[in-house]
């Protein structure tokens, strides 16, 4: 009975500090707050939990902005890969017209050329294109877009605004192959205009001419011009065919080695003129003309 008084007394005093010890807390948080929230300056609680704070917000902070960052580049990437897009496609553009203009203008200086030819002429031409070519180095001959329905003729001249470029050898009613002047199968009276000397021109097969029949008394030099004798009424006189590119006297027989060097581009034919003019060939070998197929 006596043990279970003592244990009573002993209960109310613990009981008794831990109030106290509420109380006393609570007096202490009381004093800070005031102590803090009144003076409006950071007690030193405060001071290590900002510090303990400070780096934690720090990185988020910087997080953020990283994250902000990194939102505002990709929508920037984004806009610059449209902007690309968008300047890609105008370049295209550009450059397609920049084309035609070139074309157009290559297009406008060849046929003012041939207008020129044309008109400095007084004979009766009709323009015509080239729409094929053959390839073989025997026949070298294109195809216009220009027939007998259209006055075309067989042993025609053809032109452009250079110089001769071939005859007309075989014709339908809508469609005119000519062989070209460098053929090996061509051959036409000329003249050296300084000289007036004449001779033979023919074709090789690749882009000269080789001039034939020229005495070695007759005195020619590189740049010596070549033009068309006129006889046969095939070609007009005059006409220009190409320059003298080289000479070559040879000690052995009567006439010089001399190769001229086309007035025309062969190589970027596209429109011509075929002189028309009133011409009576027979249709059979020997009229002056190849039978090519």
């Amino acid at each position: 009975m006596r043990k279970k008084g003592n244990r009573k007394p002993k209960g109310r005093f613990r009981a008794l500090r831990l109030i106290l010890l509420i109380g006393f807390l609570l007096t202490m948080a009381l004093i800070f707050l005031v102590s803090t929230f009144g003076s409006q300056k950071f007690g030193p609680l405060h001071e290590l939990l900002f510090e303990a704070a400070g780096p934690v917000q720090n990185l988020f902070a910087r997080g953020s902005d990283a994250l902000r960052s990194l939102k505002q580049n990709y929508v920037d990437l984004l806009s610059v890969k449209e902007e690309n897009k968008r300047l890609t496609a105008e370049l295209q553009e550009c450059r397609t017209l920049s084309f035609k203009n070139r074309e157009a203008l290559a297009t406008n200086t060849r046929l003012r050329k041939l207008l020129d030819f044309k008109e400095s002429s007084d004979l009766p031409m009709v323009a015509a294109r080239i729409i094929g070519k053959d390839p073989s180095v025997w026949f070298r001959n294109v195809i216009i877009d220009r027939g007998s329905r259209d006055g075309v003729a067989r042993g025609m001249a053809v032109v452009n605004g250079d110089g001769i470029v071939g005859q007309v050898f075989s014709v339908s009613p809508n469609f005119s192959k000519v062989l070209l002047a460098v053929a090996p199968s061509s051959a036409m009276d000329v003249l050296l205009q300084k000289s007036r000397a004449r001779g033979i021109l023919k074709g090789t097969g690749s882009l000269t001419y080789e001039l034939d029949y020229i005495l070695k008394t007759t005195e020619v030099n590189k740049g010596d011009q070549v033009v068309t004798a006129g006889y046969g009424g095939i070609f007009p006189t005059g006409l220009p065919i190409g320059v003298v590119s080289k000479v070559v006297r040879k000690r052995r027989g009567m006439f010089q080695h001399i190769e001229v060097t086309p007035s025309v581009d062969f190589l970027t034919l596209e429109d011509l003129l075929v002189i028309e003019q009133e011409l009576v060939i027979p249709e059979e070998k020997g009229d002056g003309l190849p039978d090519v197929p």
